[in-house]
């Protein structure tokens, strides 16, 4: 999938950037940088804020023991603090990938937010930062909680989304086996290729193909037309992949399957084997093929499969590794995505993918992630 801007939506990825920002210029322009960081996170910059921004400056360095108990310490003694507080915790728990396992970065705002709003029960910015982080998780009897104790009607927008929430976990039923979800944008012949691969590949006949488009060309629409799938999302403009957003909570299958638009070629039953992971390994939570090559899109030129420092082991009988999925190939249990409260509270970029969204929501439940080996997926590259 080609990269694209990021969607007009922040959820703790502007201050993410910024936090990035701040750490790479803050020596050359120290005074230039504290201001830019401090409007992101909503800071007066004062002396007062010199230990948060030191705090970012630990963090992006990935020394977390020592940026926590301080992010703590701050919070507890001034809860008006707590917006800013907040914004760099959550950038930390729901976009950063590095640093501690993904389980530890999961539950790193756990540890901060609830001792915050222990402290200050009362107060809304204690009230709003865990109610979001709950929302995020997908942590529904805890959040109907908070509501229910804080009974504050400037909290009416997450008693709305806990809602909407819940009716999706209570009411929505399978419509079929199995979902395909993808999204293109302005490579109609390569999507012809890769559809035409996937109906030969498949395994499973109870299917449906789910489309979202972020380009408005004849020719797209045309090889969408050909392919004879009706489920489509015709985005008005280019979101790049925060289009999943729209698209996933569209699927109806026991299990979905998302695939990019430039895949050369599938292995035969991929959908089959990925459904057999899931089945014999309950704690598996987001299951992908590992591309075994890449070909570059404008020479053919063949390129080997990308490094892999996954844990080895077998699972359904095929060639398996505990780790990083790639998301060209990759599939898991619609309930588990219902689960998690899908890409909730979260902005899909080159940023922060869609599959490390999952697996982070995933681990907080207990879930692994990993991939199959060796069963021929090629994938389209770009210089």
């Amino acid at each position: 999938m080609l990269d694209h801007p990021i969607a007009q939506e922040n959820h703790h990825l502007a201050q993410v950037l910024a936090l990035g920002a701040y750490a790479e210029s803050y020596v050359r322009d120290p005074a230039g940088a504290k201001l830019a960081v401090c409007q992101a996170f909503g800071l007066v910059g004062d002396l007062n804020d010199d230990l948060l921004l030191c705090i970012m400056l630990l963090l992006s360095a990935g020394r977390f023991a020592e940026a926590k108990p301080l992010l703590l310490q701050i919070g507890l003694a001034a809860p008006e603090k707590i917006p800013a507080l907040y914004a760099v915790t959550a950038s930390v728990f729901k976009y950063f990938n590095a640093g501690m396992t993904i389980r530890e970065l999961a539950e790193f705002g756990i540890d901060l937010v609830l001792p915050w709003y222990q402290q200050h029960p009362g107060r809304i910015e204690a009230q709003q930062a865990l109610l979001d982080l709950l929302l995020y998780f997908g942590l529904a009897n805890d959040a109907e909680n908070i509501l229910n104790l804080a009974a504050n009607p400037g909290l009416a927008a997450e008693a709305a989304e806990l809602a909407r929430y819940r009716e999706r976990l209570q009411y929505d039923q399978d419509r079929c086996k199995l979902s395909i979800v993808m999204i293109t944008y302005q490579r109609p012949e390569m999507l012809r290729h890769t559809l035409q691969g996937l109906h030969a590949a498949l395994c499973e006949t109870d299917i449906e193909i789910i489309i979202g488009v972020n380009d408005d060309w004849a020719a797209t629409r045309q090889v969408i037309s050909e392919a004879g799938i009706t489920q489509v999302f015709y985005n008005q403009g280019n979101t790049g992949i925060n289009l999943y957003k729209q698209i996933f909570p569209m699927a109806g299958g026991e299990y979905l399957i998302e695939i990019d638009d430039d895949v050369e070629s599938f292995p035969a039953g991929f959908d089959r084997q990925i459904i057999d992971c899931l089945n014999a390994r309950p704690d598996l939570g987001l299951v992908g093929h590992w591309p075994q090559g890449f070909i570059d899109s404008d020479s053919g030129q063949r390129l080997g499969a990308a490094e892999s420092f996954h844990t080895r082991c077998e699972v359904a009988g095929l060639p398996f590794g505990i780790g990083p999925v790639a998301g060209v190939c990759a599939g898991m249990r619609r309930r588990d995505f219902l689960t998690i409260n899908g890409f909730s509270r979260a902005t899909l970029s080159k940023y922060s993918g869609e599959e490390p969204q999952l697996i982070r929501k995933l681990a907080l439940y207990g879930k692994l992630s990993g991939v199959i080996f060796d069963q021929g997926l090629q994938v389209y590259v770009s210089p």
